[in-house]
């Protein structure tokens, strides 16, 4: 279903301050580079891979760290993204402000929306890299596979392409070990 949002000016771009005068109608309300992306709620398997993907992350992070849901991130006025899941300090969980800077990101996973894929795996990939965002996890029920990419200049480098049915672990960046199957 489309949705049509208008405003007084429909030439000028979308800012953060048009986007937090959206209502709170269960869409997720993205900004790039001053387009609206108007996405809808998640779909049942989607939203139970974003849970499980928390709770493990909850269960092995330090005590310092948190796995949030729909925290929006915001590196100037035509910007603003909502990853699925991002990994902050609890110092950020408390910040005011309509989003955390990237350089507060430590970690941003987005699981495939089966609807529209390009927006995780080329649109974000792009943005989150253009923003510095150093590591990002895509989760992609389709193939059964989780990419972990880290950025190497500019760009992502694909560093490892995770399935289910054996243990991963990382130290990047933090510890964690986790079976994709437990995801999916």
């Amino acid at each position: 279903m489309a949705i049509a949002h208008t405003r007084s000016d429909d030439t000028a771009p979308w800012t953060v301050d048009d986007l937090f005068a959206m209502p709170d109608d269960g869409y997720r309300y993205e900004i790039f580079d001053g387009s609206l992306i108007v996405s809808p709620p998640a779909a049942m398997p989607h939203a139970s891979s974003v849970t499980r993907l928390s709770r493990i992350l909850h269960a092995q992070l330090p005590s310092d760290l948190f796995a949030a849901e729909g925290v929006g991130v915001y590196p100037n006025e035509r910007d603003y993204y909502v990853p699925d899941l991002v990994v902050l300090t609890e110092k950020m969980l408390s910040s005011g402000g309509p989003g955390v800077g990237p350089a507060d990101v430590l970690l941003a996973i987005e699981v495939v929306s089966p609807s529209n894929p390009g927006n995780d795996l080329v649109l974000k990939r792009a943005a989150y890299a253009r923003i510095g965002i150093k590591h990002y996890w895509i989760v992609d029920r389709r193939d059964s596979a989780m990419r972990v990419l880290e950025l190497d200049g500019d760009a992502y480098l694909e560093v490892e392409t995770v399935r289910p049915g054996s243990a991963w672990s990382t130290t990047r960046p933090f510890a964690l070990s986790l079976d994709l199957g437990d995801v999916f």
